[in-house]
């Protein structure tokens, strides 16, 4: 049988994991609105005809992908099991070389 401290020991450690996990959401939530600003003044100046960089579309691009990956996982949250389906996809996605989730658009990714 478990000891007390043991039990105790497991609950500190599944807490801390959880606070981490709920930091690193907060972050790239807050990651993800900037780009995506950035991404819509980007769209407004094409949309104003005024001239805008390689690196910038680019950037819109990728931003405009990473939004749509984030609406699909939004819809899959209706499906019953969707949090096994949405890690399932992960996994086999991570096998082709690709990522179902939003990546961080930083200037040194946009320039590869």
């Amino acid at each position: 049988m478990k000891s007390i401290k043991s039990i105790e020991n497991k609950i500190k450690e599944l807490k801390s994991k959880l606070l981490e996990k709920t930091y690193e959401i907060e972050h790239a939530t807050i990651r993800e609105a900037k780009e995506t600003h950035e991404a819509s003044l980007i769209l407004l100046h094409i949309a104003k005809g005024k001239e805008v960089s390689k690196e910038e579309v680019k950037f819109l691009k990728n931003q405009s992908l990473d939004l749509g990956k984030a609406l699909a996982i939004i819809g899959l949250q209706a499906v019953p099991f969707s949090s096994v389906a949405i890690i399932t996809i992960e996994v086999v996605a991570k096998k082709h070389g690709f990522s179902i989730f939003p990546a961080s658009q930083t200037k040194e990714d946009i320039k590869k």
